[in-house]
């Protein structure tokens, strides 16, 4: 009896543990799968939770921004109990009805218009988002120029070859913190093949004129190897006479360039930088929009050509990036979405929380948008920026030790 008695316990136990492992091993394989996706939801729960804040914001002050100008508003208290905080309470008018035409200014109209909190909250939804792009876009980095001269790292008259700059000149496809960092995916690539720092001469929103006048500043680093991708800005004022006058306002740019004043400018600032000694790559600007049939595109393209022909013409130290070319051939054939500056614009707005506030991976922001080139149908996206660093990085290391020989002659 003892010996069936231990029997069965065994065989209890033994179906007991197999039943443990069974429940246990399904949740320990789950969490593993489940954990990024944790991660995401609690993303999600904070974006969400940022947008229920800013709604509520702004549905509860907007009756303090909109209505302290008029007349026939009455003074309440804002919440039951509260002894101080009080706020205007308009009564509503019909559009239209409230006094003659001829009596009514802009601020009234604008005023009903405004009280309604629908537009309120998409109002200051914008505003908010632009200030945060704008903060964002002038930040100043340590990795510039401009920084590099105020630490003197390159005070002597003549500075060794393997401690000269790889600069990287443009506008925020170069800058990098609106879209996919290529400039610092180049950085890592070069820590250890050839141990040269590499300076962001990337400025937001800036045209081909912008950058024409920051090149002494570039020379004035000494650099052995300038990449200058430029361009992109210059089609987007091209694409209408809203965002060329914005550029014209905002970017300080005299006039709004055309196919033939973008080479000429891109060929003094090639023989410039060939003058002071530098190695040149110059990158043709990315494709304008997902679309391969529609105009700008086929404007990006004529710019490529510019490009090509303005590197061949450098001689042998001037090379050509194509960039266009790579970004392109990510397209699809059809079904591509063209270049929209209000899409593009909220698109770049959301990015900005994307990367600054959520740390999302750019991978799944350009999935979740059905894009195959760009993030926000202008910024390079992760593929196109690392392939633009590893042309940059093959670049500097097969011409680094032509330039160690030169140097030592």
């Amino acid at each position: 009896r003892s010996r069936s008695s231990s029997r069965r316990d065994k065989r209890q136990s033994s179906r007991f543990m197999g039943i443990v492992q069974q429940v246990v091993a399904p949740r320990a394989i789950s969490n593993t799968i489940v954990r990024p996706w944790r991660l995401r939801l609690s993303r999600r729960r904070v974006g969400r939770l940022a947008l229920w804040l800013l709604t509520t914001v702004c549905i509860v002050c907007h009756p303090w921004l909109i209505s302290f100008r008029n007349p026939d508003c009455t003074r309440q208290l804002a919440f039951t109990g509260s002894s101080g905080l009080s706020v205007k309470h308009c009564p509503h008018v019909p559009l239209g009805h409230a006094q003659p035409r001829v009596a009514r200014g802009s601020w009234e109209s604008f005023q009903e218009f405004a009280q309604d909190p629908l537009v309120s909250v998409v109002g200051w939804s914008v505003v908010f988002a632009s200030l945060t792009i704008l903060k964002v876009a002038v930040a100043e980095e340590s990795d510039t120029p401009a920084a590099f001269l105020r630490n003197g790292s390159n005070t002597p008259d003549q500075a060794p070859v393997s401690t000269s700059p790889v600069i990287c000149v443009g506008d925020s496809l170069t800058r990098g913190n609106l879209s996919a960092d290529w400039v610092g995916n180049l950085r890592q690539m070069l820590t250890d093949g050839a141990n040269k720092p590499v300076l962001n001469a990337g400025v937001n929103m800036q045209c081909i004129t912008n950058v024409k006048t920051r090149i002494e500043e570039v020379i004035a680093c000494k650099p052995s190897h300038v990449t200058v991708l430029v361009g992109t800005n210059d089609l987007k004022a091209q694409a209408s006479d809203f965002e060329g006058w914005l550029y014209k306002v905002f970017g300080k740019i005299p006039y709004v360039s055309t196919l033939e004043t973008y080479e000429r400018d891109l060929s003094e600032i090639r023989d410039r930088l060939l003058a002071a000694g530098a190695r040149v790559a110059l990158v043709s600007p990315p494709v304008l929009g997902e679309d391969v049939s529609s105009a700008a595109n086929q404007q990006a393209k004529a710019y490529a050509k510019v490009v090509e022909r303005t590197a061949a013409n450098g001689g042998e130290r001037c090379t050509y990036f194509p960039l266009f070319e790579q970004t392109y051939a990510e397209l699809p054939k059809t079904g591509g979405r063209p270049y929209d500056g209000f899409r593009f614009f909220s698109w770049l707005c959301l990015l900005c929380f994307d990367i600054h506030l959520f740390g999302r991976d750019l991978s799944d922001v350009q999935r979740e948008r059905k894009l195959g080139a760009t993030l926000d149908l202008v910024h390079l996206g992760p593929k196109a920026a690392n392939n633009l660093a590893a042309m940059t990085a093959a670049f500097v290391m097969t011409t680094v030790q032509d330039d160690l020989v030169l140097a030592c002659k």
